[in-house]
């Protein structure tokens, strides 16, 4: 008996088989896929922090979303060098890299702040939903600018 006869019953068939549409997607969409899965643990981190700020400080919720934001955009800094393989060896490209990130999360905190207050105030939606739905925003900014601006394969701004 051959070992390329059958696929099923032979050992090169289990070795080279044929790859199912889910393992091609995952393949395919990896990085994103993973950088959701790190943002969702990150994303729990930040809505802890921010209940129990929010729920301390009696409602200030722009206090509580500044904390939160900023506890759990450090995790994802680490997480993200490791995500898009990008932790630069020389010191002077590591200092430009997390100066980057920081300016464009300088510059995403007031964007989250404005959405926040947009539905809080106008909307009149709970502190907590309004926090989701801002997040769901601020997820597709961080994800488009750790990708073009801060993570390039050690391209850096």
């Amino acid at each position: 008996m051959s070992l390329f006869k059958k696929k099923d019953k032979c050992i090169f068939g289990k070795i080279f088989r044929k790859k199912s549409k889910l393992e091609k997607f995952y393949d395919k969409n990896k990085e994103f896929i993973n950088y959701c899965l790190i943002s969702l643990v990150c994303t729990g981190i930040l809505y802890l922090v921010f209940f129990i700020v929010n729920k301390v400080t009696n409602g200030n919720y722009l206090l509580a979303n500044f904390l939160s934001y900023t506890i759990s955009f450090t995790i994802l800094f680490i997480w993200d060098q490791k995500l898009f393989k990008s932790r630069p060896i020389r010191r002077k490209d590591r200092m430009v890299q997390i100066f980057s990130f920081i300016i464009i999360r300088l510059i995403g905190f007031p964007l989250d702040s404005f959405v926040l207050h947009i539905f809080i105030s106008n909307f009149n939606m709970e502190n907590m939903v309004a926090k989701v739905v801002s997040s769901m925003v601020m997820f597709m900014y961080n994800y488009v600018t750790n990708k073009l601006f801060i993570f390039r394969k050690n391209k850096l701004l």
